[in-house]
Order: C-alpha cells, then structure tokens, then sequence
C-alpha cells in the first residue's frame, strides 16, 4: 500500500498580508485587486500574537422520543476577531486607522508573497468589521508598546474567495 505523499508546506514569513478597506464597492462585499491595493496595509503593525481570530458553532439539539442517543445538528456560527499591534509613534498605522467606531473591512491574503501585488483571482478573506475601543496594554519588560482591540464582525465574513477583476 502506497503512502501519502507529504504535501509541500508554505512558510508563514512575509506570506501573510493584511489589509484595512474603508469600504468595498461591489455588493457581494468582495474586493477587486485594485481594492485591495489600495487599502492600508496593517500587516507589520500586528505584533506575532496579534492576528486572533476565532470561530464558534452552536450546537442543535435533535432529541427523539424514547432513542437512546442524544442527536445533534450544527448550529450558528460565530466569528470573532481581535488584534493586537505596536503603537506609540506618529506613524501609528493600526492605531490611526482602526479608531473606535470605524467601520470598514479587513482583508487577509495567505500563501502570496507580501511584495506582490493583488491581482483577480488572488485567494482573500473579508472580515466586515466595527472597531471596538482600543485598548493599551501593560508596558513589558524589555519589550515594545501594544494595544489590543475587539473587532465587531457586523456582516459575513468570506472565506478564501477570489479578489475581482473590476477597476
């Protein structure tokens, strides 16, 4: 019997770019190249802990009369983000774009180096977010100021769909 072949990994290194859009046009809520483009690329100010996010499904109970086994059905979902970045200079650029109550949309390409460009068909995730309020964290110890900040998901988030070609 054969066995599987290892699949080939992608480093995570300068392979993760993330992006704020302050809106997006299309109403499918997914970006063109150019969209994404031009957003604000928070990817550096993130600190390596800084990219939260999280998923939780509810759980249905499918109870029968008199079976024995207790059945279930997947529920809602719920989708959570937190960030975590660097902040304390002028040129802030998660602090300075993510103030409370902006709203607007975070974008994440994986699997492409940061220094290409966005072009269609480039994989993305949208997080259509409102941004909590921010909050400084305790000063380390040998170590760099972070702020730490709720994103609100207010809309669908959409997984690895392709960026558009549009202008």
């Amino acid at each position: 019997m054969a066995l599987e072949l290892t699949p080939p990994s992608v480093a995570a290194e300068d392979n993760v770019r993330i992006k704020f859009l302050d809106t997006i046009a299309a109403p499918d809520g997914i970006p063109t190249a150019a969209e994404f483009e031009a957003g604000t690329d928070i990817t550096y100010s993130l600190t390596p802990d800084g990219w939260t996010p999280s998923q939780d499904q509810a759980t249905i109970v499918d109870d029968r009369l008199t079976l024995a086994q207790a059945l279930e059905r997947p529920g809602k979902k719920t989708k959570g983000l937190t960030l975590k970045y660097v902040y304390g200079t002028d040129s802030d650029v998660a602090a300075a774009e993510l103030v409370e109550g902006t709203t607007g949309f975070i974008v994440v390409r994986v699997g492409v180096p940061n220094e290409t460009a966005g072009t269609a068909a480039q994989l993305v995730t949208v997080w259509p977010i409102l941004a909590g309020e921010q909050m400084e964290d305790a000063p380390p110890t040998n170590g760099v100021l972070t702020m730490s900040q709720k994103c609100f998901v207010t809309g669908e988030v959409l997984i690895r769909v392709p960026l558009a070609a549009g202008a």
